[in-house]
């Protein structure tokens, strides 16, 4: 949330009050930074004075020491570790040296920045985030030097010089400020920075750009697990952290568009480039990397096959690079017939036609041994050349030796389209036909049935048919392919790196424009003769909705009349000066849609797994949990490989294949995770975010950021924090706030989360929600309690006597009043 100028000002002045100089130099370790604390320095630098300038991101190592909330979770080669705390090797041996080291340099920078020696915190040995950040704070805000962007990429690029230091690129941008006050000018500066990643006319600042984006992703842990109580938004958060691994662009530009980015996730899920996957109790490796399991083939046929999972088969898709490829590929599929072919067997002795057939661009059938079908134009004519052969071919009308040469030769047409596979689980190419059937004879005698091709494209390894089709192929050596079998958007996006029939994205052509990029604000096209040509999306929209609306026509923006026929501010000069390519933009997002999706991207894959921490990990992951070692992946130096046990082939776990788990610490706490999945992931906690529900407004005097905190408190004093309840609970109340949903969010969510938590001890959900601390009332709709004893004491000894002791055992039930009643929630964070 922005705030402004006046109110920047007052929080950096609410800084150096609570945090002096002179409190610097008599630092302890716990004012420095602690867990749970909000109000040490650490945090205030973090997220306290985050509107100053944010160093949010990376893990709390960052400020040379912390304090750890579990144990230590594996080893890392920089960091060491003591009881409570731990902190950067070099910094020292012992917490307290560790410390000391820190706050010398911390004090150093102060002194520094106060000199305007730049280059001397520069030298620091602290991480840059951190330093920098303090140097702003702590800088003469009458004769600033340095402005409240703190990574050194970004000062790079905005200052375009690429090889610039902190300080030189700091100069440089504070050189232009002016009189404007350097927090403001640090945000404008920024902002100007992100509208020219969508605006820039320079092609090669694009690529640089590209690159940066390209470079900056690998920063992303290969293997994460999202951790925390229920409701924290861990799966919810998968969608925007898979899309910044894969399009890290793409991701910056959209990040606040939540839209936008599911509309891409969407997409990435249809391409398999996002996969995901829930674990359970009888989920098992079978399922996960291979096993046995039967398939029903393209004519319904079943089978007994080793079946790849989603782990192998997402393995084999990253692994798999184009190793021969069209430079022209200007392929509609729809208007193709497309076909199955086997290229021999990768297994057997024939395993060579296929490489054969790459080196000499055809592709060649196995049937009709060393006989000339030239002059055979229906399966009568072949049927006949293989009798007088010597074949025997009892019934023309199945024999498959028959209908494999009548296919090939009198059914597959120039222009024809060919996939090849490997087995019926993969393929390996895709070429276009481009000559009629001819025989040539060799040596061997097989393979002698010939038709020329055109590589588009090949792949190594072969790429799984899920990339492609909805199920596995049959054996059959060739034959037709047809939807909804054979994707048919894949295909396109396959061979043209953009789908055919589907929604508008950057890669598309329209009316010989191409679109470049797509944001919520502008799009972009090259022109015909290489110029760039930007659009306000606020147009394009208002024409979609005009025509979508019947207040206009296609033909209306085409022929320049939609002015003649309705009332609005669009820029005439410009709609009517683009009118054919708007008519067919608006026509082509009506249709199909847009997204806001770049169809040529990085080549990482993510899979999400969901619930990780339900399933078997070792029976699940089996000898694999080690290759997924970043240092383990393919092409790593200390890279593995096993032999798996059902196909018996030696496999990797590429590195361009990301891991991103969730798991709910109410189902198990972190302490009780497979260690050896601890030790190969990072763990990032998600806790309850009680900002998020300050957006919520009141609902008759309740406070839902308090209750909720108040909630979660208890929890903790009576359970852990690893039970507590998520914000998303209430996030319902953001677009209806009435006391009916948030009774209803406590009747169906809350209260039995509660019950299950405390198995049904009536008496502690009570005091989760400040029962213990509410009189109690003899009409239940004056109550303020949620629990309730279920009986008076008058009945109780009329139902057992006067004499009867309870022993301490007692019935409740909840008090279905206080759901409705708004002074039993706010009595939860403010007894009454």
């Amino acid at each position: 949330m922005e705030i402004s100028l006046e109110e920047q000002k007052s929080l950096l002045n609410q800084f150096l009050e609570r945090w002096p100089v002179e409190k610097i130099s008599q630092l302890t370790l716990e004012e420095y930074i602690d867990v749970d604390n909000n109000d040490t320095f650490a945090y205030w630098l973090e997220h306290k004075t985050r509107e100053l300038g944010s160093i949010r991101g990376g893990d709390a190592s960052k400020f040379g020491i912390y304090k750890r909330k579990q144990p230590p979770k594996g080893n890392r080669k920089h960091i060491s570790h003591g009881e409570l705390y731990s902190w950067v090797s070099r910094f020292g041996n012992s917490e307290e040296d560790a410390f000391e080291n820190v706050k010398a340099k911390l004090i150093d920078i102060i002194r520094l920045v106060g000199a305007d020696d730049l280059e001397g915190i520069d030298n620091i040995d602290l991480g840059d985030t951190l330093k920098w950040k303090v140097a702003f704070l702590y800088q003469n805000q009458g004769t600033p030097a340095l402005l409240n962007i703190f990574k050194l990429e970004s000062l790079r690029q905005i200052s375009n010089k690429p090889k610039a230091t902190f300080p030189e690129a700091y100069r440089l941008l504070m050189a232009e400020r002016g009189s404007k006050n350097v927090i403001e000018y640090g945000f404008d500066v920024y902002k100007q920075h992100k509208a020219m990643l969508l605006l820039d006319d320079d092609d090669d600042d694009d690529d640089d750009d590209e690159k940066h984006y390209q470079t900056s992703k690998s920063s992303a842990a290969l293997n994460t697990i999202l951790y925390g109580p229920p409701g924290t938004g861990k799966t919810y958060s998968t969608i925007s952290k898979a899309i910044e691994i894969i399009e890290p662009k793409f991701w910056a530009t959209n990040i606040k568009n939540r839209t936008a980015l599911k509309q891409r996730f969407d997409e990435l899920v249809k391409s398999n480039r996002i996969n995901f996957v829930t674990f359970h109790q009888s989920f098992s490796y079978e399922d996960f990397v291979e096993g046995i399991k039967a398939n029903t083939d393209e004519n319904g046929k079943i089978s007994y096959d080793i079946e790849e999972g989603i782990f192998k088969q997402m393995c084999d898709a990253a692994s798999s690079r184009v190793v021969t490829e069209e430079s022209d590929l200007s392929i509609d599929v729809s208007s193709r017939n497309v076909w199955k072919m086997s290229l021999g067997n990768t297994q057997g002795e024939d395993a060579y036609v296929y490489d054969h057939c790459i080196e000499h661009n055809y592709i060649a059938l196995g049937y009709g041994g060393t006989i000339d079908f030239s002059g055979a134009d229906s399966r009568k004519e072949i049927t006949k050349l293989y009798r007088d052969a010597g074949f025997t071919i009892d019934n023309e009308s199945y024999d498959y030796n028959v209908t494999s040469i009548n296919y090939f030769k009198n059914h597959m047409n120039v222009g024809d389209l060919v996939i090849v596979s490997d087995g019926n689980q993969k393929f390996r190419a895709i070429a276009e036909v481009t000559s009629e059937y001819y025989f040539e004879e060799n040596e061997t005698g097989h393979y002698c049935q010939l038709r020329k091709v055109r590589w588009l494209k090949v792949y190594s390894p072969s790429l799984p048919t899920s990339e492609l089709f909805s199920k596995n192929l049959s054996q059959q050596t060739i034959y037709s392919l047809k939807p909804p079998t054979l994707d048919l958007i894949k295909l396109q996006a396959l061979l043209t790196g953009r789908e055919e029939k589907g929604s508008l994205a950057v890669g598309s052509n329209i009316s010989g424009y191409a679109v470049t990029s797509i944001s919520s604000e502008i799009i972009e096209f090259k022109k015909p003769n290489g110029s760039r040509l930007p659009l306000p999306m606020s147009i394009i929209n208002e024409l979609v909705d005009l025509v979508k609306n019947g207040k206009g026509t296609i033909e209306d923006i085409k022929n320049k009349t939609l002015f003649d026929k309705v009332e609005t501010n669009l820029e005439k000069y410009l709609v009517n000066g683009y009118s054919n390519l708007l008519a067919q933009l608006v026509a082509y997002i009506i249709d199909n849609g847009l997204s806001f999706g770049d169809r040529v991207s990085s080549d990482n894959r993510v899979l999400i797994i969901d619930e990780i921490n339900r399933g078997n990990i070792a029976n699940i992951f089996g000898e694999l949990i080690t290759l997924i070692e970043p240092s383990k992946r393919a092409g790593e130096p200390d890279a593995l490989s096993v032999t798996l046990p059902y196909t018996k082939k030696p496999f990797s776990v590429p590195s361009n294949l990301y891991l991103l788990g969730t798991m709910n610490t109410a189902d198990k706490s972190l302490a009780q995770v497979d260690i050896a999945l601890r030790r190969r992931f990072e763990f990032v906690e998600m806790m309850p975010d009680y900002e998020v529900l300050k957006s919520i407004p009141k609902i008759q005097g309740i406070d839902i950021s308090r209750l909720a905190k108040a909630i979660n408190q208890r929890i903790e004093l009576l359970f852990d924090r690893e039970h507590t309840i998520g914000h998303s609970f209430f996030l319902p109340l953001i677009t209806e706030p009435t006391i009916e949903k948030l009774g209803e969010i406590f009747e169906l969510q809350i209260l039995p989360l509660l019950e299950e938590y405390f198995f049904e001890d009536w008496e502690r959900v009570g005091q989760v929600l400040g029962d213990h601390l509410k009189a109690p009332s003899n009409k239940a709709e004056k109550d303020h309690r949620f629990i309730i004893e279920k009986y008076s004491t008058s009945e109780i000894a009329e139902l057992m006597g006067s004499e009867w002791e309870p022993n301490g055992v007692q019935a409740f039930i909840r008090n279905d009043y206080a759901l409705t009643n708004p002074d039993a929630y706010i009595a939860c964070y403010e007894p009454r």
